[in-house]
């Protein structure tokens, strides 16, 4: 019997209920499902292969910074050249975080619906072993979907953890060699995503979307066409090496239009039976709207055998994001604060500085916060999602308060009002604001990334990112906007604060101090659309 270049197995079963996911202990390190199968169990044997695949690439000329790739997944012997292209592209560019969306082929002959994140500490390759990002991967999984009292409307929560999903599966793990060959060192929040119906796309994308950041790519694995008996699809007999580009490009130009809707009239038009339309359709949602792409490198298992009776099709495509460019080749620039976070619509950003000024007016004359009741109508799903955030308060220019949550607790819509009433009456440097200070006072909102943590105080980039600093019982963090406020450049930022955190001037050098970043959208009253 023939071995196939990539199992596509039929999974029919639909789970709708959220008790689908098994709640398992969490393990420290997912071993290799495929080591050895789909790649060489051996490390040496497996760096060679890739370097080898590496030598074999042209020198890239990229229209942006990298921000996201489909690769596909299938043996390195078929589709390893392919992938490689993609992971020689996204070197050098300081990820530090990756995010891959995976399907899942197997499951005891199951699929389910939503996203699976595994409860693991760990996942390991003959590479060695890469670190999970646990704190956005339990951010999704405590992802609120919806604040309705009303328990008829409540949503099923699309994100849980279910081991099956990963057992036996070649789709996530067979990205992760490369990305170790290409990152070195990296954090990893493994998805694997299941049936994903009407609104579930824009759900699953907004939980996803506050881990994205200029050191975070996304990665989708997936092949493309599977032709012949095998994989039960036959929609042409003759020409089929043309017939099947044909159908792939009609594919990629879709993805490359970022066109949602025409991508799924195209499944439903064609059949085309690519395994990780899911995972694809989900990044269309996901990336931003001046994302390029381009096609790094096409082939076909068939091509590769000359036997057409079966193949599998993969490509290797990049999205970049366009920026300074310097005698044609890309040059990484850093951009204005929090821009690459300006996720929030404009209307939406007006709503919650409208709602900071109705609850510092409300609060400072009664005590008592404003009622809801005038803006619930108006909220959208992301102003419902949990975010850290901070409200600061100005007056004439000077600091009068600011207090918020770094980590998200709360809805955003929460989150402002608490932390409207904490920066005017509870911020212990300054006495509460007075009616009579009110109309003296600006409104700023900052809705923050999720706090990532680096190496060391070289890799905070001042301006760009805030910045936390721990040690033991001692911690206290800046906003990305104070560093450039106040014109301090990394050394004098970070001394003023350890010198916050009651700690000595200096005390960023030590050892045992440790540094997380995040970035901030950052708006405030008086600005302009």
């Amino acid at each position: 019997m023939k071995t196939l270049p990539c199992f596509a197995i039929l999974l029919s079963t639909l789970l709708t209920s959220s008790a689908l996911f098994a709640q398992t202990e969490s393990k420290q390190v997912w071993v290799p499902q495929v080591a050895g199968r789909f790649y060489p169990g051996n490390e040496i044997a497996l760096k060679d292969q890739i370097n080898t695949f590496f030598t074999n690439i042209p020198r890239q000329k990229l229209k942006g910074k990298p921000i996201a790739l489909i690769s596909p997944h299938a043996g390195y012997q078929y589709s390893g050249q392919v992938a490689a292209y993609g992971y020689h592209a996204i070197k050098d560019y300081g990820f530090t975080r990756v995010i891959i969306l995976s399907p899942s082929h197997f499951m005891g002959g199951k699929r389910f619906r939503g996203a699976s994140v595994l409860r693991v500490k760990g996942f390991k390759t003959p590479l060695g072993i890469i670190p999970i990002d646990l704190d956005a991967c339990n951010q999704l999984l405590d992802t609120s979907e919806d604040l309705s009292p009303d328990v008829s409307r409540k949503k099923l929560a699309l994100f849980g953890s279910y081991e099956g999903a990963y057992q036996g599966e070649h789709s996530l793990e067979t990205q992760l060699p490369f990305l170790q060959m290409a990152l070195n060192t990296f954090q990893l929040v493994p998805i694997m995503v299941g049936i994903l119906i009407n609104d579930d796309f824009d759900r699953v994308a907004n939980a996803i979307r506050p881990l994205i950041d200029e050191k975070t790519l996304v990665v989708v694995s997936s092949d493309f066409t599977h032709y012949g008996e095998s994989y039960d699809y036959v929609p042409f007999k003759k020409d089929i090496e043309k017939n099947i580009r044909a159908l792939d490009y009609g594919a990629f130009e879709r993805i490359r239009n970022k066109d949602f809707e025409g991508l799924k009239k195209y499944r439903r038009d064609t059949g085309i039976n690519a395994c990780g339309i899911m995972p694809i359709e989900l990044l269309l949602k996901l990336l931003p709207g001046e994302a390029q792409s381009e096609i790094l490198n096409y082939d076909t298992s068939g091509r590769q055998t000359k036997d057409f009776s079966f193949s599998v099709s993969y490509a290797s495509i990049l999205f970049t994001k366009p920026s300074e460019t310097k005698s044609g080749l890309y040059v990484p620039s850093r951009e204005t604060i929090g821009s690459q976070q300006s996720f929030l619509t404009n209307d939406e950003k007006g709503l919650l500085l409208s709602l900071a000024r109705n609850t510092l007016e409300t609060y400072v004359k009664t005590g008592v916060p404003p009622n809801l009741g005038r803006v619930n109508d108006k909220l959208t799903m992301r102003l419902k999602e949990k975010y850290g955030v901070f409200v600061t308060l100005k007056k004439y220019g000077e600091l009068r308060g600011c207090i918020g949550h770094i980590t998200p607790r709360t809805s955003l819509v929460q989150g402002v009002i608490e932390n409207t009433i904490n920066s005017s009456s509870n911020d212990w440097r300054f006495s509460p604001v007075d009616t009579k200070e009110v109309t003296d006072i600006t409104i700023e909102i900052s809705v923050l990334s999720h706090p990532k943590k680096i190496h060391g105080p070289d890799e905070f980039m001042v301006g760009k990112e805030g910045i936390i600093i721990r040690k033991g019982s001692a911690s206290a963090v800046f906003l990305p906007q104070v560093a450039v406020e106040q014109g301090w450049d990394r050394t004098e930022t970070l001394c003023h604060l350890c010198q916050k955190a009651g700690l000595s001037t200096d005390a960023w050098r030590d050892s045992g101090m440790e540094f997380y970043v995040f970035t901030a959208d950052v708006f405030h009253e008086g600005e302009k659309s």
